[in-house]
């Protein structure tokens, strides 16, 4: 049954460096979704991703088929969340209009969808998530974060795809590095309950980032750029290719102004803007 009202719902920031498709962070960048019984199929888009088709491949109308066993809905969308950032535009959309449609569970459409459990987690639970799936069945734990953080993020115009940034990873990867990635993950997850125990060695990361690099050649200086502005840590964004630092909220402000002068000098067309964590993820709000 199509839930009345506007369902909300925050992009995502996976990886997070070594976490490399476990852990993703709510942040607060926000889809809005409302949906209306129709004849047939349309959308109506406001913001990021207003350019999109809505056709018959559109994934509303895919998510409507799933739920309703027809696509006669009209999809009323708002978006601050851009396409292929890595921001989890997909995700979020996925878990939105499941949730507008009354999905029983929206998170396992979603998944099923997108792939991309950890995404799809931070979307619809909040904060910070480890996720995956077991017997195909997804599954996620809800880990602390500090209140005192705030995020930079850097979102360059160019957009890169997942599907893109994935062809670039090799599919074995030697056992030390496996290692590496797994000893800063698990340190990294219980490190952001307290922000000053981050450190930027904390991020790093041997499966994806530098690999992907190849495609987004500027990455390497965008985060040595937010370092040297101020903030405690910064990696890529899921596949990019945005940049996100951390910072506390008190610094906030000035890494993201110290950041755009450094971007200027250095000549990358890229949106600096600070953000908080999102800790409601898919919810019910008042009409806009």
């Amino acid at each position: 049954m199509i839930v009345e009202g506007v369902v909300r719902v925050p992009g995502s920031s996976a990886n997070l460096g070594p976490g490399f498709d476990v852990l993703a962070l709510a942040i607060g960048m926000y889809l809005e979704v409302r949906a209306t019984p129709s004849k047939n199929f349309r959308v109506t888009a406001n913001g990021e991703g207003s350019e999109l088709r809505s056709d018959a491949n559109h994934m509303g109308s895919v998510i409507a088929k799933k739920v309703l066993g027809h696509d006669h809905v009209h999809l009323d969308i708002r978006s601050e969340i851009p396409l292929a950032r890595g921001l989890g535009s997909s995700a979020a959309f996925s878990v939105a209009v499941a949730t507008a449609l009354g999905a029983k569970d929206p998170l396992s459409l979603a998944v099923g969808l997108e792939g991309h459990p950890e995404n799809a987690a931070a979307s619809y639970a909040g904060g910070l998530v480890a996720a995956g799936c077991i017997d195909g069945d997804p599954i996620f734990e809800r880990l602390e974060v500090d209140s005192r953080i705030r995020l930079v993020l850097v979102v360059p115009r160019i957009r890169l795809s997942t599907e893109e940034a994935r062809k670039t990873l090799a599919p074995l990867v030697p056992r030390e590095d496996a290692v590496f990635n797994l000893q800063r993950a698990v340190l990294l997850s219980h490190a952001l309950a307290d922000i000053t125990r981050l450190q930027q060695g904390l991020f790093d990361d041997r499966l994806h980032q530098l690999q992907r690099s190849q495609l987004f050649p500027q990455a390497i200086s965008i985060i040595d750029v937010l370092i040297h502005s101020g903030a405690i840590g910064a990696t890529w964004s899921g596949a990019g290719p945005t940049m996100i630092g951390f910072s506390s909220s008190s610094d906030a402000e000035s890494v993201v102004a110290c950041t755009r002068k450094h971007l200027d000098r250095l000549e990358i067309d890229a949106q600096v803007l600070s953000v908080g964590v999102d800790h409601r993820g898919v919810e019910k709000v008042l009409d806009s």
